[in-house]
């Protein structure tokens, strides 16, 4: 009872946060949180949802560093944890992106302060006056009046490391790497923000359907930029959906790669697509803010983290739905392990170990499938490792940017 009591307390005092409350007072929904028998009542108005797990479940997610699936509710959903959602799928769906604030908030709460793993990982002052941005036209079947916004940083001289974003995002996922000093020693570090996606708007010829990705279109934008850049071959270093880009890119184009490091890489995803996502009584900025805070880990800062849910509030509608169409329902590693020679393009696959849309499982079996191709857990991170915690994946990332640097200078001098 003591335990319950607490937790209770906890939920009720995070309750009251000034952005809580905002969201409690506009809720069309009765929301209710169960704590075994203790009952936290969040709103009281429109249809009934209730939220219950038994305290000890609670207890766990609410650690100041729960283990993983324990992390969010969408953790706790796709575990089994024992927690469940009461109620029909649209006001439940209403009802997410409270949910997985209040489970943060109260968390900071109980653990009087945010969690020391996230000090240990506080990254420098982002350094956004090295970023050059300019708009390329692309060229080919379907891309006539396409225009895309890349940004980079880095001297020109240096060979390219092309970034490629998680789905329904944009280039500013990479930001905290743009600015590392380390990795500008060696390399041209550059993303372009793909159409419908950040400042990438629509080509003219669209007529307003809601946009829709395959891996055949994302391929060919891929390809037209680098003709657009005039740009050869780069070191692709994608993440989620810009992985899964990035393996097929070293099956259908190896030419265009020096190698591949892909973060939160997908054997295959089902599920991660969901139609409230794009619905006209859900309010999809903040839906979409909330599918992506609960693949966060509670290791990483919490500034940063508020980083990768912003960029998500910001999309076109429908966008994060249509990239989920590639990664989620078409993409499947089968059709690209078979075809990919680490001889010539080296593979590198690092996932965080709170990630359960690309789980170090489903990374590890890539690798497997792979001869030649390394495979790396990355402890205290989730699927968003380069936006919301950059300087522990520069940890990771570093050396292995570091060896392709002197492999591609050694092909230099042959």
């Amino acid at each position: 009872m003591a335990e319950a009591a607490a937790i209770q307390a906890a939920l009720a005092s995070a309750l009251e946060s000034p952005e809580l409350a905002r969201a409690r007072a506009r809720l069309p929904v009765a929301l209710s949180v169960a704590i075994g028998d203790a009952t936290v009542s969040v709103t009281s108005h429109g249809p009934a949802v209730r939220v219950a797990a038994p305290a000890g479940v609670w207890r766990i997610a609410l650690a100041e560093l729960p283990p993983p699936g324990f992390q969010s509710v969408g953790a706790l959903l796709r575990s089994g944890s024992g927690l469940r959602i009461d109620g029909d799928a649209l006001p439940a769906a209403q009802c997410l992106p409270l949910l997985e604030s209040l489970l943060d908030r109260a968390r900071a709460l109980l653990a009087d302060g945010q969690a020391k793993t996230a000090r240990e990982h506080r990254p420098p002052s982002e350094s956004l006056e090295r970023l050059r941005g300019r708009y390329l036209r692309l060229s080919g079947a379907s891309l006539d009046q396409t225009w895309v916004f890349e940004e980079s940083a880095g001297d020109a001289d240096k060979p390219v490391m092309l970034m490629l974003y998680t789905a329904g995002a944009d280039s500013r996922q990479w930001h905290g790497l743009m600015s590392d000093e380390g990795l500008l020693r060696d390399w041209r570090l550059v993303a372009f923000d793909m159409p419908f996606h950040g400042r990438s708007s629509p080509p003219l010829h669209w007529s307003g359907e809601p946009p829709r990705l395959d891996a055949a279109g994302y391929l060919a934008v891929i390809d037209a930029w680098f003709e657009a850049a005039g740009i050869d071959r780069a070191l692709i270093v994608g993440c989620s959906m810009g992985a899964a880009a990035g393996l097929a890119l070293l099956a259908e184009l190896p030419a265009r790669a020096y190698g591949a490091v892909l973060l939160e890489a997908p054997f295959r995803s089902p599920g991660r697509r969901s139609d409230f996502l794009d619905h006209p009584a859900v309010h999809g900025g903040r839906f979409s803010a909330a599918w992506v805070q609960a693949l966060l880990s509670p290791a990483s800062p919490p500034e940063w983290r508020r980083r990768a849910t912003w960029i998500y509030s910001q999309g076109g509608p429908g966008v994060y739905e249509g990239d989920l169409a590639f990664y989620s329902d078409e993409f499947d590693a089968q059709h690209y392990v078979g075809r990919i020679d680490t001889r010539k393009t080296p593979l590198w696959l690092l996932t965080g170990e709170y990630d359960y849309s690309a789980t170090p499982a489903d990374s590890q079996r890539i690798a497997d499938a792979v001869p030649g191709a390394v495979f790396r857990t990355m402890d205290g991170l989730g699927h968003f490792p380069m936006t919301e915690n950059p300087a522990a994946l520069l940890e990771h990332l570093r050396p292995i940017a570091d060896e392709f640097a002197r492999r591609i200078d050694a092909g230099r001098h042959r």
